[in-house]
C-alpha cells in the first residue's frame, strides 16, 4: 500500500506508516492524554515499534497511515483486522500532537479513510471500540455516522480500573448520510 490519500483542499493527507515513523509514534503513544485512551500499552522504545511494524506488515490485514496536516505529521489512522471475505475492518485513530486536536483534522482524516474503506476496498462495514468516557471521540464518531451497537460493561482495565467500552459501526450504505446534515469542518 503505497498510495497517499488526499482531500481536495490538500490540508489533510494520509500517507502510509513507515518504520522510520517510530520516534513520533512512541512519543505520541506515551503522551498521557493519548495513552489513557488506548487499549494496548505504548511501545517502550522506537525499536519496539519497529518490531510491531514488521509483524503488522507480515500479517497483511492492516492499513496504517500517518495523518499529515499542512504537511506535518500529527497522528495515525488505520484499518485493522481487515476481513475481505466478510467485508469488514476495525477503525482506529490517534491525534498525537496536542495542537492538532479540536481542529477538525481527525474528522477530515476519518473521511479520507472511510472513503477509501467503502469506495476503494469495497468494504461493507467498519467498526470500532472506544472507552465510554471518551466524549470527544464519541462525538467525532457520531458525526461521521457511526451507530452505537452496544456497551461492553467493565470490558477493559486501564490504570487498574475497569472501564466500559462502546462498540460502534457504520455500513457502506450509511456512510454519506450524515455528511449532508452536519458541516464538514466540525
Amino acid at each position: 500500500m503505497g498510495a497517499h490519500l488526499t482531500r481536495d483542499d490538500g490540508r489533510v493527507r494520509l500517507r502510509p506508516l513507515r518504520a522510520d515513523d517510530a520516534d513520533d509514534i512512541v512519543r505520541w503513544r506515551n503522551d498521557p492524554a493519548v495513552a489513557g485512551q488506548m487499549f494496548s500499552p505504548a511501545p517502550a522504545t522506537p525499536d519496539d515499534h519497529r518490531r510491531w511494524f514488521e509483524r503488522m506488515q507480515a500479517r497483511g490485514d492492516r492499513l496504517e497511515f500517518v495523518i499529515l496536516a499542512d504537511e506535518r505529521a500529527v497522528g495515525t489512522i488505520g484499518l485493522g483486522a481487515i476481513d475481505r471475505g466478510h467485508g469488514r475492518a476495525q477503525y482506529g485513530i490517534l491525534i498525537g500532537e496536542a495542537e492538532a486536536r479540536g481542529r477538525g483534522i481527525a474528522r477530515q482524516a476519518s473521511e479520507l479513510l472511510l472513503d477509501h474503506a467503502f469506495d476503494d476496498l469495497r468494504l461493507h462495514r467498519v467498526h470500532l471500540s472506544v472507552y465510554a468516557d471518551n466524549a470527544p471521540a464519541l462525538r467525532l464518531y457520531r458525526r461521521l455516522g457511526f451507530v452505537e451497537e452496544g456497551m461492553l460493561r467493565q470490558h477493559a482495565v486501564r490504570d487498574g480500573a475497569p472501564r466500559d467500552v462502546v462498540v460502534m459501526g457504520i455500513l457502506r450504505k450509511e456512510w454519506r448520510e450524515p455528511l449532508t446534515s452536519t458541516p464538514k469542518d466540525e
